[in-house]
């Protein structure tokens, strides 16, 4: 199997995924949307990672001596900024995430990065930390031994030593970024009271004003008439029946669960890399004339539909390249005998089919895709990785 008809096979294969699908698959509502209120929280901190061996700030570092002699103080042992030398200890960012419904004594992840000149935090642990959300309350308090940091990395060699201690090539580990795995103690609970409300609003993760008023409609069937209503492309507002009051998150699960088809705008992602072609239905092309090299193509409408030739219906890739050719010369309509027709609206995956068949690569359809796009005759968003 030659690299061009495995690439071409590649193509074929996700086109007709794509193409495959219609109104008649469904997704869950809760793969599409989310409940409003039900969000992640994002909480910082400053800390001190200490217990390093030789790699953390250097002595000229405000940044970790001044919090160091500050806590010793509060434990009531005075030192002077002179006395705390060596390495062993590292100013710290923590950042950490508050699921919602998060309860007071769960544990969450908190990630430590260096804010200073510290070289590694390999086998440092960090200090008991306050971590605040955006109104600087103390919502979770994180301390613990920080892992996932690289090794071979000392204060006289900045870098793995890749002979000793071999990395991934794709990693992205570094000695200046390590975790706490359930290092942080909630605190503080976010209140998000479900059941005393009368009104509940799911948000599409994807605005989409057809998606919006599906969703309307398929919980207007499943709840009865006027029981939600589409505010904007991204939101849809429910009233909560009369038999769910007091029973929110039950009415919340029976949505999620319901399945609807979502609409999505037409688009086309080009990987130039690796010649890799993604695309979804309702790709459309104007009639359009290309060359590409070699290669020529024609995307037009035909002249009467009722006096069309019978083997107009044949799909262009059950001929031959040379009775293709023949088949063109011979159509007063064609002015060239290399070129390659479609009707014009043709979706993409005819012209997909059509470029396969006649052999043309990967790399071919990705610059006239790209040609197309810009004489403005595909309907669709091109996405070029």
């Amino acid at each position: 199997m030659t690299r061009v008809f495995k690439a071409s096979y590649l193509i074929v294969t996700m086109v007709l995924i794509f193409g495959l699908c219609s109104e008649i698959w469904g997704v869950r509502v809760k793969d599409i949307a989310n409940l409003r209120g039900a969000r992640n929280n994002q909480l910082t901190g400053f800390g001190i990672v200490v217990g390093l061996d030789g790699t953390g700030d250097s002595e000229d570092s405000l940044l970790s001596r001044k919090p160091v002699i500050n806590a010793l103080e509060r434990m009531g042992i005075s030192l002077a900024r002179e006395d705390v030398t060596g390495r062993s200890i590292a100013a710290v960012w923590l950042t950490a995430t508050l699921p919602p419904f998060a309860k007071a004594g769960q544990r969450i992840d908190t990630t430590v990065s260096t804010i200073g000149d510290a070289v590694s935090l390999r086998g440092g642990v960090l200090v008991m930390t306050p971590l605040r959300g955006p109104n600087r309350l103390v919502y979770a308090v994180a301390q613990g031994p920080v892992v996932g940091i690289p090794r071979g990395v000392s204060r006289d060699n900045a870098l793995p030593e890749e002979q000793k201690y071999p990395l991934l090539p794709s990693s992205s580990m570094v000695a200046s970024v390590g975790m706490v795995p359930g290092g942080a103690l909630v605190e503080r609970e976010l209140n998000l009271s479900l059941n005393s409300r009368s009104r509940i609003y799911f948000n599409l993760r994807s605005p989409d004003f057809t998606t919006a008023h599906r969703l309307e409609k398929i919980i207007n069937r499943a709840l009865g008439y006027q029981s939600s209503r589409a505010k904007d492309a991204g939101t849809v507002e429910i009233a909560v029946p009369q038999s769910y009051l007091g029973k929110t998150v039950e009415l919340v699960s029976y949505i999620e669960n319901l399945e609807i088809t979502p609409d999505n705008v037409a688009k086309v992602v080009l990987d130039e890399r690796t010649g890799t072609i993604v695309m979804g239905e309702g790709v459309r092309i104007s009639p359009i004339a290309i060359s590409q090299g070699n290669l020529s193509i024609l995307v037009k409408l035909p002249d009467d539909p009722a006096q069309a030739d019978p083997q107009a219906d044949q799909a262009p890739g059950d001929l031959t390249p040379e009775q293709a050719a023949q088949q063109f010369l011979n159509d007063p309509n064609t002015i060239r005998s290399d070129v390659f027709m479609l009707k014009g609206g043709a979706d993409l995956k005819e012209v997909v089919d059509g470029f396969n068949k006649i052999g043309a690569t990967s790399d071919d359809l990705v610059h006239v895709l790209k040609a197309v796009k810009a004489a403005g005759a595909l309907h669709a968003e091109l996405n070029i990785r």
